[in-house]
């Protein structure tokens, strides 16, 4: 029961990320919320929260409440997690993180505690993917440069409520936008949206706090 369980979870997002190449614009929309987390004041790691337009939310709960008892339990959700943890994996899960300088070389990453969750049918709800992307260098950071984007544009990217940076880190970053021009894998030269974060010197970011929905004004975030 069990493999029959994560066999049809994989069917799931593989039916999701499998369209990418049929669609030139975006089917599935994740709205994303960042965490700066700092490890002797330098940052080390960025925890990302996608959560799911409601269309798609209802389709995977409809789809992975293999019992049919009207809930995601834990075993389900950890299913569907690690399914498209390893879809996502060959894809670079969409995210590019670089550092400062005139020409920054993408930073190397590895993705730890991804999971998903249900935050129910209200206005905050939907299904979460999260995880943490622990960078592997170890200069001295105190702002970096996100890049979010399906290269096959079936994944659109936007900020949860206009809120770039969770609400535990706004005190101590901020973020902004630009838009460059960058080569694509399937479409050529685009026009994309990056994210620039930086983060006051003493910065104190928990590495285990939980990135969630907030309803808090937005502060600090400069669009």
């Amino acid at each position: 029961m069990h493999n029959l369980k994560s066999w049809k979870s994989w069917v799931l997002a593989l039916i999701c990320l499998s369209a990418l190449a049929a669609h030139a614009h975006p089917h599935l929309r994740l709205a994303y919320q960042l965490l700066p987390v700092f490890t002797q004041d330098q940052l080390s790691a960025v925890r990302v929260s996608w959560q799911m337009d409601p269309m798609n939310s209802s389709l995977v709960r409809n789809n992975i409440d293999l019992n049919q008892n009207g809930q995601l339990d834990p075993d389900e959700l950890a299913a569907f997690a690690q399914t498209n943890h390893d879809l996502m994996a060959g894809f670079q899960y969409f995210l590019t993180i670089e550092g400062d300088g005139p020409d920054p070389a993408p930073l190397a990453f590895d993705v730890q505690g991804f999971s998903a969750r249900d935050a129910g049918r209200g206005f905050q709800g939907g299904i979460y993917l999260e995880f943490t992307a622990v960078l592997k260098t170890t200069a001295p950071l105190r702002s970096l440069h996100l890049q979010m984007q399906d290269p096959t544009w079936f994944i659109g990217f936007e900020p949860r409520f206009g809120q770039v940076l969770a609400s535990a880190s706004s005190s101590a970053c901020d973020s902004s936008f630009t838009r460059e021009k960058r080569q694509t894998l399937t479409q050529g030269v685009q026009e994309v949206q990056r994210i620039h974060v930086q983060c006051a010197s003493g910065s104190a970011a928990q590495p285990n706090t939980q990135v969630s929905p907030t309803q808090e004004p937005i502060q600090g975030d400069k669009t």
